[in-house]
């Protein structure tokens, strides 16, 4: 046991967490090599495996887009765990935002989609989707939602991201809200 202990505080490799965008002077990324459908799995299995610590963006984003139809498979399965469909979002985001791009909009705006997902979906339009295609794709989350966590979600992610347009559709919805739910969002459109 204590030779195990060892090897593992000895070993080279530590997580570290990586930025959710690499800036626009980063030095892009040597490209991968093409894994093996068994190896890409494996690699996408670990990641959704993990318990409290988040996979760094550039690990997924090593992937490319060859994992995307892996994690639209895991992201479609309703039989698995919303939590691990929630990661796979994550990682197709970063993966192949092009594939994101036009999947994050249905599932954040999906009544039928677990919380968590629809959650991951919002966060991750925001990375994928320019400002305006943001608004179009959040709008209806923040005017139709049933749960007012992932109005409030929406709101507050277009008051950030949204710009001119975001900003005027919160303040709407807000008009039309009982509850002081919108506050710091309105706040950041100030």
């Amino acid at each position: 046991m204590w030779i195990l202990i060892a090897a593992l505080v000895a070993s080279p490799a530590t997580v570290r967490k990586a930025p959710l965008q690499a800036p626009a002077d980063a030095p892009a990324e040597a490209p991968v090599p093409q894994l093996s459908p068994e190896e890409l799995r494996a690699r996408i299995d670990a990641f959704l495996g993990v318990i409290d610590v988040p996979i760094p963006v550039s690990q997924w984003r090593a992937l490319g887009p060859q994992a995307a139809p892996l994690l639209e498979q895991i992201i479609g399965d309703a039989q698995a765990f919303p939590s691990r469909r929630a990661m796979a979002v994550d990682g197709l985001v970063a993966a192949a935002p092009e594939r994101a791009a036009a999947l994050t909009p249905q599932l954040a705006q999906s009544e039928t989609q677990p919380v968590v997902v629809r959650v991951a979906a919002l966060h991750g339009a925001v990375r994928v989707l320019p400002p305006l295609k943001l608004v179009a794709a959040l709008k209806p989350v923040l005017e139709t939602a049933k749960e007012l966590g992932l109005r409030k979600s929406a709101a507050e992610l277009l008051a950030r991201h949204g710009k001119i347009a975001g900003c005027r559709a919160v303040r709407a919805q807000a008009g039309r809200e009982e509850s002081g739910a919108f506050d710091r969002a309105l706040e950041r459109c100030e």
